[in-house]
């Protein structure tokens, strides 16, 4: 294999707001390319040093507002690019004029500069703050009298509840339903506070979880009937209906073939429990029928497959049948006991069937592994400037070192390492050729929303039959024998094709066996670099159009073509 170092294209890098306000210049045609537009109001301070420009005290006549984007997932470090142009009344811009930005809702920013540069322009990068919730953020610039305003979504809050149990005879006692607030990536949001409506117990308040979970308990009405019940949080909102019967089950068969069910854990390396079950991990079983729709009232039970290294533990939904919701989704709680397990020791077995089926049985099932840590330990992820050319020649190699630690910061070796990856952005555009090759680019959220590698109803939004970005976009991979050395040091690598170089952008997660909590995951975000010299070179490189699509204008509506 080859290396070479790479450099960051942000300064070579267009990048266009895949459905932000107003208009702007989505860059030239690699077909036809132009010579850009524009003018600045402001002449140069004159050489001699007398007089200067006078741009500093002019007053603008107009102030345009735009964002990169409108909307942004609360799964990462995701942010909203606002510039704002100051320009005379023909027209033109103005340099040095003094802009402030403003954000509500909790947001935070960083403005480049007081005042607006040689283009006119000043920015501010906006993140959404420690606030995860789904809510609407509006910015607002302002120059004196002049003031605009744009607004973006924050989105990605998921809030789902459970029954236990779905059927409930009348005046029983100790029913609940327990609620999950999560955002884009699956991680819990705790703290948050949440309103339950509609149960017999009246309204009620409190916060989410350290796992981002609120268990609402309730008393059956005395008379049979369906029980609505509605919880609030995170500014998403989950009805979950319970039937109240004293007879045999009457919810109505799913409606099969079920053709794909699959269930997944997050996260997968979950702490022991001794006197709490505060330490869980999520489970989600999920259940697609014909023209990938989801399949709702799939009767499923979790268990733990007979749990043959007899770790132990409970779900939060015991023996009882849960029903698949309308996205075809049934979930429940694992809270391990005391004892720890080996890397994915724990075996997670979703029982299912289109009809009620008794305890002790299994019609059919599905599974995933989790492990069961009881060290606490912390583990960091980080690499180097270095692109690998792989041996065929038709691939770029990125290698990353993970650390993992004890509590006292002791190098940890011996450590299983289990890493995985996500394509969360693609990019669609071109590379056009000037003293070096310069790209053109537009940002797409991925279209498998869910990430469960499914095409589902709504997810194909360029209409072209497939998602995008593919999951096989890109690969990881432990090197060695996927345990750390005496050092603590694990070496993590990501492959991918050379032609998908810089038009993805990918979240790798690193977890440990022994570690959970804030401190058992580390993850690195990162658009796929490309090596410095296949851009400063004169043969067109391999990237020069994304595989994704080159047409990145009008940028309102440019993802959703498949060209």
């Amino acid at each position: 294999m080859k290396s070479s170092k790479w450099m960051l294209l942000a300064a070579a890098t267009s990048f266009l707001a895949a459905c932000g306000g107003g208009g702007g210049n989505a860059g030239s045609s690699p077909f036809n390319p132009d010579s850009g537009g524009g003018s600045a109001a402001c002449p140069p301070a004159s050489a001699s040093g007398a007089g200067g420009s006078t741009c500093g005290t002019a007053t603008a006549a107009a102030l345009n507002l735009q964002l990169s984007s409108s909307s942004i997932n609360n799964g990462g470090a995701a942010t909203v690019t606002a510039t704002a142009t100051a320009t005379t009344a023909s027209g033109q811009t103005l340099s040095g004029i003094p802009i402030t930005f403003s954000v509500d809702k909790g947001a935070s920013f960083t403005q480049s500069s007081p005042t607006t540069g040689a283009n006119g322009q000043v920015t501010a990068v906006i993140g959404i703050g420690s606030d995860a919730s789904n809510r609407i953020v509006t910015v607002t610039a302002q120059s004196g009298s002049l003031s605009a305003q744009k607004a973006f979504a924050v989105t990605g809050a998921t809030l789902t509840g459970t029954r236990v149990p779905a059927i409930v005879a009348p005046s029983s006692t100790g029913n609940r339903v327990e609620f999950r607030l999560v955002d884009a990536n699956g991680r819990a949001i705790s703290n948050v506070p949440i309103t339950v409506t509609g149960g017999t117990a009246g309204n009620a308040t409190g916060t989410t979880g350290n796992n981002g979970d609120y268990v609402y308990t309730y008393t059956a009405p005395a008379a049979t009937g369906s029980l609505e019940i509605t919880g609030t949080a995170g500014g998403v909102t989950n009805t979950q209906v319970v039937s109240v019967q004293s007879s045999a089950s009457t919810v109505p068969d799913a409606a099969g073939p079920i053709l794909s069910a699959s269930v997944s854990a997050n996260p997968s390396v979950v702490t022991t429990n001794t006197a709490t079950t505060n330490n869980r991990t999520e489970i989600r079983a999920l259940f697609i029928g014909t023209n990938n729709a989801p399949i709702r009232n799939v009767r499923v039970r979790f268990d733990l497959n007979g749990d043959p290294a007899s770790i132990g533990g409970t779900f939060s939904t015991g023996t009882s049948l849960v029903y698949s919701d309308a996205g075809g989704i049934a979930t429940t709680a694992y809270a391990p006991g005391s004892r720890s397990s080996p890397t994915n020791g724990v075996t997670i077995r979703a029982c299912y069937d289109v009809v009620d089926f008794p305890a002790g049985q299994c019609p059919n099932w599905t599974t995933a592994t989790i492990t069961v840590a009881s060290d606490p330990l912390s583990v960091t992820i980080g690499t180097n400037a270095t692109i690998l050319t792989g041996a065929t020649n038709l691939t770029y190699k990125r290698q990353f070192a993970v650390l993992v630690v004890d509590a006292s910061g002791r190098a940890k070796g011996n450590v299983d390492i289990v890493p995985s990856i996500d394509i969360d952005r693609f990019y669609k555009g071109f590379y056009t050729r000037s003293t070096r090759w310069d790209q053109t680019a537009l940002e797409c959220m991925s279209e498998d929303v869910n990430r469960n590698g499914v095409l589902e109803t709504g997810e194909d939004r360029n209409g072209n039959g497939s998602l995008e970005p593919r999951k096989s976009d890109v690969a990881v991979t432990i090197l060695g024998n996927g345990k750390t050395d005496d050092a603590g040091l694990a070496t993590v690598q990501i492959e991918y094709p050379q032609n998908v170089a810089s038009w993805a952008r990918v979240r790798i997660l690193v977890a440990a066996t022994g570690i959970s909590g804030t401190e058992g995951r580390a993850t690195w975000t990162e658009i796929l670099p490309v090596p410095a010299d296949a851009v400063t070179g004169t043969p067109p490189p391999a990237f020069v159009q994304s595989p994704y699509g080159v047409v990145v204008t009008p940028p309102e509506t440019a993802c959703a073509n498949p060209n």
